[in-house]
């Protein structure tokens, strides 16, 4: 047992080693004439992964919202209370595969409030050097903002929330 050791050190290291996440975040939401689509290119943070155990944080400045209308984009910042609530932080708690599907569980800050979160996707290349494109769905009434509206028409409840990251060790 004692000649082990030294061999199952560096992977119980590389184990627990944390992983750098750089990436874009997307948002689609509909109305009843089409939908409407902004991104985000802020995405940064280091997460670690042992197991199905997961922590740290990947956050994203939410001022850099960008729908390529100017005017939107104004208003969506009002909307998601960007000034008061400069960052969204999604905290993992599990992270683990599914068949294909590799899920990230925990809780997504946000508009000062934090609620659980699922983010269901599919990573690409090796957990080292790989990328990860995933998302979810949330509703603008779970975090107490205002529904946008595009001319008279209000924007439905619910938002396709899409992930695509770098993830480095």
């Amino acid at each position: 047992m004692r000649r082990l050791i030294p061999f199952l050190l560096p992977l119980l290291t590389l184990a627990q080693a944390p992983y750098q996440v750089m990436g874009e975040v997307r948002y689609r939401g509909y109305y009843p004439l089409g939908s409407w689509e902004g991104k985000n290119p802020t995405a940064r943070g280091v997460v670690l992964w042992d197991g199905d155990k997961a922590s740290g944080q990947v956050c994203l400045e939410r001022k850099a919202w960008d729908s390529g209308n100017g005017e939107r984009d104004k208003k969506a910042k009002e909307i998601l209370k960007a000034e008061a609530f400069p960052q969204a932080c999604p905290y993992p708690k599990r992270a683990y595969y599914q068949g294909a599907r590799f899920l990230v569980e925990g809780d997504l800050e946000m508009a000062g409030r934090k609620l659980p979160v699922r983010l269901e996707g599919v990573p690409e290349g090796s957990p080292e050097n790989g990328t990860f494109r995933g998302g979810f769905r949330t509703r603008f009434s779970e975090w107490g903002l205002e529904r946008p509206r595009l001319l008279f028409l209000e924007v439905r409840d619910e938002v396709e929330v899409f992930l695509q990251a770098q993830v480095r060790r």
